[in-house]
């Protein structure tokens, strides 16, 4: 029956600390994101507008 008890105890635990760490990564709102500084080397930037061609 032991096993039980620590079973839901470390299940409790793991569950606060899933809601500790999601709420402090969402209060974060001026930081990216991993997924989105991961992605910055592919960001070429607005797209250049096309010039005009002489006739």
């Amino acid at each position: 029956m032991e096993v039980f008890a620590v079973t839901i105890f470390m299940s409790l635990i793991f569950a606060v600390l899933f809601a500790v760490l999601f709420f402090a990564e969402r209060s974060q709102r001026d930081r990216a994101s991993m997924e989105q500084m991961a992605l910055l080397p592919l960001d070429d930037g607005p797209p250049a507008r096309p010039t005009k061609k002489e006739s």
